[in-house]
């Protein structure tokens, strides 16, 4: 028998075939039709009907029509005959199938069988009956007066059965008794029932309209949400939760729909927001007016409301349903009835996804229509500017796997991996080859070449950039790479650039949302040019030019100059704050040679608190050879020395400042404000035992070094030449260079301060 919660609201229907099997237990035998959609509680009312007319001493046969079994002829009229054989007064022949196939057989079995006590034959999803099964219940039906047979043929409405038992269903002496969706009142006797909800009434009474809305009534959805609500305790939410129970449930009530209502509600769940009508008409091939049922249908089964599912947890149900061929061909079904009618991009660009990644998941790629790859392109820009760098990804991954004759838009690999790049920088090495070829191809002035250029620059490609660059012209992107360029890795775009030229290029960025990469670049040029201020008025208002939804890759670039911005200007504690959080939002392998500028601001930061461990910690972090060779490798040199010297370490740290002295030198740089390696220099000097002075070719180069040791112990041009495989005239030059620095005259002078040279920093600097 149904528990109370499943009888609730179905007394008035439950009292009508209990009259009637009074009625069969007086001879006057009668039929029922009870209709309902499916999950509102059919099988409920007929067990308990069963366990009500058994009580009485009835005789109960009872049948389940099954959609597997609706061609085996004769298959609903067996089951009940087989209940037949133990009875007292059946035809033999019934019995042992010999007359089974003639429609009066099953008439006589039950007659025979009500003369003794009364019969109560249900058959449920009488929709479902075969044939010849409907053709013996017709004839049942019309003699059943002179009975004491009950005959309850249960099923949903408004199906299309086949012609003998749609005159069953419409026949005179069958009753209809439907069945509704449980009213507001309804759900909240459900919530209070026991042992169904077993809330106490005020409880019940309060969630009673969220219950309502979220299950549209429907006895079987709310059994799932319930028994969702009560696997999230102890702590219980207060509004219904579309868990597993609950999405099996609707999975239930779509099974037990008719086809046309299943492919209705597949299709409702596949074009989601964009569904009207006359897109769904076209979806599924039908006349407008021939989805007028189905919607009908998916409302009384509640479903549905408004014409679209009841909300995001019955779609997601009905998407979860869909085998991977199915969701495939689905979604490449609206993907191509949203681009016939004239849908955004966007929108036809996420179904094409969709379909891609269920081929993928099926073990198939499938073909694109030609007009794809273009609109994947096209949603992709529509995306980026409004800060969806995932989604732009997404439509990109999915054009680049499609196959389009061959032919894809060029630099499409460039706007993808700029996509990628603002989730994951680490993501874009893969395309660092592809990116290469795509500055080669591209125009400077296409905004793709500057995008490639900043993403290579990024990860330490500068001579590929710096070979991209020479021929570029004097367009805004060409003027844009080769100031960052000139930032990163002075000497090969010329000096560092100045600050009103690092702010003109600022203003364009503003206006185009160039790469991250650039505006990171030329925020730090302005604070290691002593523009703090500039640089604290550009961050605000490249941080504001920013999209909504900022990306993880953008979040770390704002946090990490923020960090250099407050350790330039002392702020410490601040500058750690924001050089953790800018480390946290990426991994190293994701900041490329740019970690080299949160690390040493976290580094200096922790210096500067005594805080040792940290730095040390910090200093362990795994970075690129390409960093020093780049302005964020000098300031680790400086930072990293800095933390060595404070740790006692002066020899150590002479060595990272001798670095940061050789790279300035080939750089054509003088030390400045920011890049002031002399003063902590002298400090391991002394530290060390010796003074500045002792060291008098501190301020020559690596290359001019190694030219003057060779000069003073008496070799000639041509053999200092020869050993360091350069040119007898580039011997002369750096000799130019020693000369004029040290303030000498010939090679006797440069023997006499080798001579007393301390050996120990100097060697330590080589």
């Amino acid at each position: 028998m149904g528990t109370v919660g499943d009888l609730i609201r179905r007394e008035d229907p439950l009292r009508l075939l209990e009259g009637l099997l009074t009625d069969a237990g007086q001879g006057r035998g009668s039929a029922a039709a009870l209709t309902g959609s499916p999950g509102t509680g059919k099988s409920a009312v007929l067990r308990a009907l069963s366990a009500t007319a058994a009580e009485a001493g009835a005789t109960v046969l009872g049948a389940c029509a099954t959609e597997a079994e609706r061609g085996l002829p004769y298959g609903v009229v067996g089951q009940l005959l087989s209940g037949t054989a133990g009875g007292t007064g059946p035809p033999s022949g019934a019995r042992d199938g010999r007359d089974a196939h003639r429609p009066e057989t099953l008439y006589e079995a039950l007659r025979a069988l009500a003369a003794h006590r009364p019969v109560v034959v249900t058959v449920d999803d009488v929709h479902h009956t075969d044939e010849p099964s409907a053709r013996c219940l017709l004839y049942l039906c019309g003699r059943l007066a002179a009975t004491g047979v009950l005959l309850v043929l249960a099923g949903r409405p408004s199906s299309t059965p086949s012609l003998p038992l749609a005159e069953v269903l419409r026949h005179p002496r069958c009753v209809p008794v439907p069945l509704r969706t449980l009213s507001e009142d309804g759900v909240a006797e459900f919530l209070g029932a026991r042992p169904a909800g077993a809330m106490d009434a005020a409880t019940a009474r309060r969630l009673a309209p969220d219950w309502h809305r979220f299950t549209g009534g429907n006895p079987r959805l709310l059994h799932g949400v319930l028994a969702d609500h009560r696997d999230c305790g102890p702590v219980r939410p207060a509004r219904p939760v579309a868990g597993t129970a609950f999405r099996r449930a609707v999975v239930g009530c779509l099974r037990g729909a008719e086809p046309a209502v299943t492919r209705t509600a597949k299709a409702l769940a596949v074009l989601a927001d964009q569904v009207t009508l006359t897109l769904l008409a076209r979806f599924l091939g039908v006349p407008e007016r021939a989805v007028v049922p189905s919607l009908a249908a998916l409302e009384a089964t509640g479903l549905l409301d408004v014409g679209r599912l009841r909300h995001q947890g019955v779609s997601a149900a009905v998407l979860e349903s869909l085998t991977a061929e199915e969701s495939a061909r689905l979604h490449a079904r609206a993907a191509r009835v949203l681009y016939d009618t004239g849908a955004e991009p966007p929108v036809v660009a996420g179904h094409l996804v969709a379909a891609q990644a269920a081929r993928t998941a099926d073990g198939g790629t499938g073909d694109a229509p030609s007009w794809a790859v273009p609109v994947l392109a096209e949603a992709a820009r529509h995306a980026m500017p409004a800060g969806q760098a995932r989604r732009a990804a997404e439509f990109l991954r999915t054009a680049h796997r499609l196959h389009d004759g061959g032919q894809r838009p060029d630099g499409m690999l460039t706007t993808l991996a700029r996509a990628e790049w603002e989730s994951d920088p680490a993501s874009v090495i893969r395309h660092l080859p592809a990116l290469e070829r795509d500055l080669a191809a591209l125009r400077p002035d296409d905004g793709r070449w500057a995008e490639a250029a900043a993403l290579l620059l990024w990860h330490g490609r500068h001579d590929t950039v710096a070979r991209g660059a020479a021929g570029a012209g004097d367009g805004t992107r060409a003027r844009e790479v080769r100031t960052a360029l000139a930032h990163l890795c002075p000497g090969r775009q010329g000096p560092a650039p100045a600050p009103d030229a690092v702010e003109r290029v600022l203003e364009s960025l503003v206006h185009t949302l160039a790469p991250p990469p650039s505006v990171a670049a030329l925020l730090v040029a302005l604070l290691y040019a002593g523009e703090t201020d500039r640089a604290a008025r550009w961050r605000e208002v490249t941080g504001a030019a920013e999209p909504a939804g900022t990306t993880p890759a953008r979040q770390a670039v704002v946090a990490a100059t923020t960090a250099v911005l407050h350790v330039r200007t002392g702020s410490y504690d601040a500058g750690a704050g924001h050089a953790a959080r800018a480390l946290a939002l990426l991994s190293p392998a994701a900041w490329g040679v740019a970690v080299g500028m949160p690390l040493a601001a976290a580094v200096r930061a922790a210096t500067a608190r005594q805080a040792h461990d940290e730095a040390a910690r910090l200093l362990r972090v795994p970075v690129p050879d390409a960093m020093f060779r780049t302005r964020a490798g000098l300031h680790y040199l400086l930072a990293r020395g800095g933390h060595l010297l404070a740790a006692g370490r002066a020899r150590t740290a002479l060595a990272d400042f001798h670095a940061c002295r050789d790279l300035l030198a080939d750089w054509g740089e003088r030390s400045r404000d920011g890049l002031d390696w002399r003063t902590p220099a002298d400090r391991a000097l002394r530290r060390l035992g010796d003074t500045p002075d002792d060291d008098p070719v501190a301020v020559l180069t690596r290359a001019e070094r190694r030219v003057a040791l060779l000069a003073a112990a008496g070799c000639t041009n041509r053999a200092i030449a020869a050993q360091l495989f350069v040119t007898p005239s580039t011997v002369e030059q750096h000799l130019t260079h020693v000369y004029r620095k040290l303030r000498v005259r010939s090679r006797g002078d440069l023997a006499k301060l080798a001579a007393v040279r301390a050996a120990g920093p100097a060697d330590g600097a080589g």
